[in-house]
């Protein structure tokens, strides 16, 4: 196994929660954040880091990306967004996640919406890596320090790309609903 093939086991190896996974009860924020924490623990990159936290669950209501709570227990929409919340976040600000989830005359089925991502993801995982060894072949072990720049210097740019993607759908999205 190559060093980028070995590096892509290590990117790519990440959870998901599914919708299955969410009980059909609703849960108080305390459960949410247990069952958060421990089903996508490997998204983390340090041990310590926290995904989610009762303060960025009350901002989140308070910015109106989730729906209204209602007593102490979240719905299983409300986690469902927070999922979609945290995914989004990884590569969007908050702004552009309240203009694609937070309006208040929308009706996205959030669990459908969701598992389809998940569809599209792994999709995704089987596909890319094989352009990026088609692009950046094989890396000498340890590469240089030219190569690992030039490497990480591309693959930021990939990601920037794919932001801005994101980006022009949602500001296009905009457009179409001001006209």
């Amino acid at each position: 196994m190559d060093l980028l093939e070995s590096w892509m086991q290590l990117a790519f190896l990440d959870a998901d929660l599914t919708p299955g996974d969410l009980p059909k009860l609703d849960l108080y924020m305390d459960q949410i954040l247990t069952l958060f924490d421990e089903g996508l623990a490997a998204n983390k990159r340090r041990p310590s880091d926290k995904l989610l936290t009762k303060t960025m669950i009350n901002n989140y209501s308070k910015e109106h990306l989730i729906m209204p709570v209602r007593g102490k227990k979240y719905t299983r929409t409300q986690m469902m967004q927070l999922l979609c919340i945290l995914n989004l976040k990884q590569n969007l600000n908050l702004a552009d996640i309240k203009a694609l989830m937070g309006r208040k005359d929308a009706s996205i089925d959030f669990e459908a919406a969701y598992a389809k991502s998940l569809e599209y993801k792994e999709n995704l995982r089987q596909q890319l890596p094989v352009l990026l060894q088609e692009t950046f072949g094989k890396l000498q072990k340890p590469p240089t320090e030219e190569q690992l720049l030039a490497m990480l210097l591309a693959l930021s740019s990939g990601a920037t790309f794919l932001r801005r993607l994101c980006e022009t759908a949602i500001d296009k999205r905009q457009e179409n609903s001001a006209s």
